[in-house]
């Protein structure tokens, strides 16, 4: 015997991890993570522990940890584990050099190869499966010479001896580790100091020269790589160290091949990956690493189905019947679940839901369900459920596929983890500001072909603190038209996160039934793909069509018993053809098919100045827990700044709705309020907190301004706050310049260059005051009816809910009280008429057909406003009225901050609605303005003004409480003259 192999004998089983790590790998197969991590709690007490810490073989137990923490979708303490493995390789990167290489055999092949009980096979490659030793010789402590000096200078004496050591499966775990991180952390990796670190100790290579132990080092180098975005080196150095001197796989085989896989997923070659994801499943089960195979069959099905959407996968089928899954439940799920989704693709719901009740039975009595495993299980069920058109369950199985992913989400974590090294100073502005625009970026094509799951979970997660450090990454760098598209990005995602499945399914709406003449070649290519991949939507699309010309053709309020009946009959079949859509709507939102988001559009700065006219101006605020800012800009130039005092802001805000008598909802208003002008002073202080500059000439240049506010500057009148007329006095900004409001700032520009000519004015004739009497609502008709083309009025039952009988009507003005708008975001009703029923809420209208009237008029609608934000007030409102009725292809929306509940805002809406056909929404606003504060006063019908003693009302309706209390939120179309050639 050699020395070594004497003192291995000595020692017997001292095996370093010892028998017992191994222990814990049968539950984690199993999809036992909780009892595998009291397994390998347990044995890290047996690892090696030296002076100098805790040694290499501590890599096991951390990296064993951590993988039960990430299939469990814990994150944060997979990370940590992970992180603890790689730092004691950095401590410890010389071990290799430590072995005894003396009583180590060449390698050969195993004698029992385990492949050959695949039933996916055969192999492409033509390597053989290595035979390992079981442990290697480590020469541990001092030499005689180390001693000596520990004995004169002081330390600590350690007699030398050897350990045997599980090399092999050591190495293995490192690799695991580094990969795991690339997965964790993303785009993050690029910047992560802890793996530049891991990069410069294994570039020194420690292993005995020219042993094959130096292919474990350049594997994991490889893998470090790519964690760093070095695909150059990486992806050569993971090709190269596959084998061991070309002829046998080694126990990091599996792991290269599946990390080669999702780089060429990057890189979008489809052939390749599916090639490597393959290959991947051979070597691991040849080495018993079954986690590793479960994994490359998910990625493999994942990316058939995106190459070959109409193949059912020969390996997964084959694979599902493979004898040999006994109690490895991770890979019987995976595989089953991968297989239905194959099937359910293709349309055989059967077979998808057999497969299901395979993955079902292998998650029982385990921990898969509330894992990653489980997220997916959950999202596939869902599919399948919507598939078979049982919404409720499909909805239910959503939700909780979703509820797991939002923990086990490696972007969500991502952009946790950016926000605390921003905050930690661990990444520079530029580094910082590259990391948001990639994790808060729009849902790209491969996005939704590779993880919709992940992709939905996000959109629904909006993460408000990384929002907003984008936001301020862009100022700091001195980058203001940037700031300016994250202000609006930010917008979009906040409305997103109210929809269902994060504005998927709305995506889909307007791919599938825009205005063919508003579509992008793009848009119409994924419109052409939908429809010929799912005929059923297009029949349907038809079919509604043809039900809303046949409603069109019948009064919007039957005059006959045989009218309301044909009007029900149409309404029915619709309701039944949006069902059908709907529920394909909710299949296809849950697959992988590629859908922009077209609402609202997305410009950059310079697109949407491009598209401004000359003479317009745009005021865009963001509000955000550091302040509001403002940009001002023009076709030419642009400006922004900070308002210096929010809290003086919504201070002053409330003193201009006080001194309005905006006291109590509907509460009366006293005739020495109308009488008293101490809101002109309030408005000009209001006005100049929230632009410092202003010169009283700055409009002259300009004909329209468009505001887009954002929190409580939703509640804000800028039409009535004045401003220096350069004269000594000062002038109402709405005598200065037209004002109109945009949502955000991409929608201050119209998409459509024309309004429909309205065929159908639908009014609601209802109670604007809660005491109106009938002959009040009628004279109210008789003033809104000339105002608005083809008007009908809408006073009695209807046939059928409003949000489908609706979507015939070209204008809709609702003259009535509206006290549900507390059911945000989408659970009041638009039209009132129906309210409390089924489809009378802004929700319901949101199914296809897409439509919902060009423009909508609520001078009945309430906000926090009318009570001077006593009750606080973030404009959301507001913002939800506007994006949930602009959503179905609205132009125009004028609704009321407060509630003044009489004949002047009767008289503006009517004046509003006589003008805007022939004129731009801002200017008939204007208009209508002007004619109200000239107009007398019709004290007799406005029941909110209170007439104390002797006390006369005034003579005109020129107090803003009856002129400013409606907002005009438009796109902007401006009407083209139909004469001119």
């Amino acid at each position: 015997m050699t020395p070594a192999g004497a003192l291995c004998a000595q020692r017997g089983d001292a095996s370093k991890p010892n028998n017992s790590f191994f222990l814990g790998l049968g539950p984690l197969y199993a999809g036992e993570y909780s009892q595998a991590l009291e397994f390998y709690d347990r044995g890290a007490s047996t690892a090696l522990v030296t002076a100098n810490g805790r040694w290499v073989d501590s890599i096991c137990y951390a990296t064993m940890k951590g993988e039960c923490y990430y299939q469990m979708g814990a994150n944060a303490k997979a990370l940590e584990q992970y992180n603890a493995a790689v730092l004691l390789y950095i401590q410890h990167s010389d071990w290799l050099m430590r072995i005894s290489t003396d009583t180590v055999l060449a390698i050969g092949p195993v004698t029992n190869d385990r492949r050959a009980s695949i039933t996916w096979g055969p192999s492409a490659r033509t390597t053989a499966i290595g035979k390992f030793p079981d442990t290697m010789l480590s020469l541990q402590g001092n030499s005689a010479a180390e001693n000596k000096r520990v004995v004169n200078q002081g330390g600590t004496l350690m007699a030398q001896q050897y350990h045997p050591v599980r090399v092999t499966e050591i190495a293995r775990c490192l690799a695991l580790a580094i990969s795991r991180r690339r997965q964790l952390l993303g785009p993050m990796g690029e910047s992560d100091p802890l793996n530049k670190n891991l990069i410069t100790a294994l570039q020194r290579r420690s292993a005995p020269p020219n042993h094959w132990l130096g292919v474990f080092v350049e594997m994991q180098l490889g893998l470090a790589y790519a964690t760093a975005g070095k695909l150059q080196e990486a992806i050569p150095a993971i090709q190269r160290n596959l084998t061991i001197g070309g002829q046998y796989d080694h126990p990091l085989t599996a792991i290269g091949l599946i990390e080669l896989g999702r780089l060429a997923l990057e890189q979008k070659n489809l052939e390749a990956a599916e090639t490597y994801f393959t290959e991947a499943t051979f070597p691991a089960i040849a080495f018993d690493q079954y986690d590793v195979a479960a994994e490359a069959f998910v990625e493999l099905g994942s990316v058939q189905l995106v190459s070959k959407p109409k193949f059912i996968s020969k390996q997964l089928v084959t694979a599902a019947a493979w004898r040999n899954f006994g109690k490895y439940d991770v890979l019987k799920a995976s595989v089953m679940i991968a297989l239905a989704e194959h099937y359910s693709s293709n349309g055989d719901v059967v077979k998808a839901g057999a497969a299901l009740n395979e993955a079902r039975r292998a998650m029982t009595r385990n921990d898969i369900s509330k894992g990653r495993l489980g997220a997916r299980y959950a999202y596939q069920l869902a599919l399948m459920e919507y598939q078979r058109g049982n919404l409720i369950a499909g909805s239910a199985a959503l939700r909780d596929a979703v509820a797991i992913q939002r923990n086990a989400s490696p972007r969500i974590f991502q952009t946790i983890l950016t926000n605390e090294w921003f905050a930690a100073g661990a990444l520079t502005e530029r580094s910082a500001q590259l990391l948001y625009d990639n994790l808060l970026r729009e849902p790209t094509d491969s996005d939704w072909a590779t993880d919709p799951l992940d992709t939905i979970t996000y959109q629904l997660n909006p993460n408000g603190v990384a929002l907003e450090r984008w936001f301020y990454s862009a100022l700091e760098r001195k980058q203001p038209e940037l700031a300016l598209e994250i202000a609006d990005r930010i917008r979009r995602i906040r409305y997103f996160a109210t929809l269902p499945l994060g504005g998927r399914e709305m995506a889909l709406r307007w791919i599938l039934n825009s205005p063919e003449t508003s579509l992008s070649t793009d848009a119409r290519l994924q419109r052409q793909d939908l429809l010929t991949k799912y005929p059923i939507l297009k029949t349907s699309l038809d079919r509604a069509a043809e039900i809303q010309k046949a409603l069109k053709q019948l009064p919007a309020q039957a005059v006959d018993k045989d009218q309301f009946f044909d009007q029900e009959k149409l309404l029915q079949e619709l309701a039944q053809t949006t069902s059908v859509m709907e529920t394909k709507l909710g299949e296809v939102a849950l697959r992988r098919d590629r859908s922009s988001f077209l609402f609202p559009p997305l410009m950059t700065t310079k697109e949407l100045r491009e598209r401004l006219p000359e003479k317009q101006v745009v005021l865009a605020f963001f509000n955000s827990s550091g302040g509001v800012f403002a940009f001002l800009f023009t076709k030419q130039d642009y400006v922004y700044w900070k308002v210096e005092n929010p809290a003086a802001l919504k201070k002053e805000t409330v003193e201009l709705f006080r001194s309005l008598g905006l006291l109590k909802k509907d509460g009366p208003i006293d005739v020495d309020t109308l009488e008293d002008d101490a809101w002109k002073a309030n408005s000009a202080k209001l006005l100049t907190t929230l632009m410092p500059t202003l010169k009283p000439t700055f409009f002259d240049d300009y004909e329209e301004l468009v505001i887009v506010p954002d929190g409580p500057l939703w509640y804000v009148p800028f039409e009535m706050l004045h401003m220096e007329d350069g004269a000594g006095g000062s002038i109402a900004l709405t005598e200065k310049i037209r004002i109109r409001y945009a949502p955000l700032a991409s929608l201050s520009v119209p998409e459509v260059n024309q309004r429909r000519r309205p065929l159908l004015s639908a009014i609601v004739s209802g109670r604007l005051y809660v005491r109106d009497e009938p002959e009040t609502t009628d004279y109210y008709y008789q003033q809104l009816s000339p105002a608005f083309a083809n008007s009908a009025r809408l006073d009695k039952k209807t046939p059928g809910p409003t949000s489908l009988l609706g979507k015939t009507w070209d204008n809709l003005v609702v003259m009535d009280d509206m006290e549900d708008i507390e059911n945000l975001p989408y659970g009041w009703s638009l039209a009132q008429i129906d309210k409390g029923k089924p489809g009378s809420e802004l929700g319901s209208w949101f199914p296809l057909p897409l439509a919902t009237p060009q423009a909508v008029y609520l001078p009945g609608f309430h906000t926090a406003a009318e009570e001077s934000l006593k009750r606080g007030g973030n404009g959301d409102e507001i913002f939800s009225a506007v994006m949930g009725t602009f959503s179905g292809g609205t132009q125009t929306l004028a609704l009321s901050r407060w509630h003044s509940a009489g004949d002047a805002a009767i008289r503006m809406t009517a004046g509003i609605g006589a003008r805007i056909e022939g004129m731009p929404a801002s200017q008939a606003w204007q208009e209508a303005i002007a004619e109200i504060r000239d107009s007398p006063l019709d004290i007799a019908h406005e029941p909110r003004v209170r007439v104390l003693g002797e006390l006369k009302p005034p003579a005109k309706a020129s107090h803003p409480f009856f002129w400013a209390d409606m907002m005009l939120i438009d796109t902007g179309i401006v009407p083209i003259d139909e004469d001119l050639p």
